[in-house]
């Protein structure tokens, strides 16, 4: 389960990390296509191919700039996987004195768990599921 776990958020970082782009292509003011794509390239509407004014204006363009325009927003996760300074821990020393102690009176003690089996249970003075009425169905 782990190693499961541990390779799919690695493909989640080496995916997140190639970097992506969000390309958008404007006809005029209006986005005519979107697409995410790794080298920020939209698909073209075709209308910087036409010769003339373009854009299907009825008023003729001096300049020969196309209406077209092209947005890219770049999608990309920062490096900063560099591991983190060690400072020094911080010990407790009331906590090492305890463990020390535990582990010395109680960690190395081999005595057998006793055991209650020459001993029978006790006697069932009441019925305590006809007391209670307390009945499987």
């Amino acid at each position: 389960m782990k190693a499961t776990i541990s390779i799919i958020l690695a493909s989640m970082i080496l995916f997140l990390s190639t970097g992506f782009k969000l390309a958008t292509h404007y006809c005029g003011n209006v986005a005519v296509s979107t697409s995410l794509t790794t080298d920020g390239k939209a698909k073209t509407c075709g209308m910087e191919d036409k010769k003339g004014n373009g854009c299907e204006s009825n008023i003729p363009k001096v300049s020969k700039k196309s209406c077209c325009d092209e947005s890219v927003i770049s999608l990309q996760i920062e490096d900063d996987y560099q591991p983190t300074e060690k400072n020094s821990p911080n010990i407790n020393i009331n906590f090492v004195q305890a463990f020390v102690y535990v582990l010395i009176n109680y960690g190395f003690d081999n005595s057998e768990e006793v055991g209650f089996n020459n001993y029978s249970p006790p006697l069932v003075q009441h019925d305590i599921l006809v007391e209670n009425q307390v009945f499987l169905i």
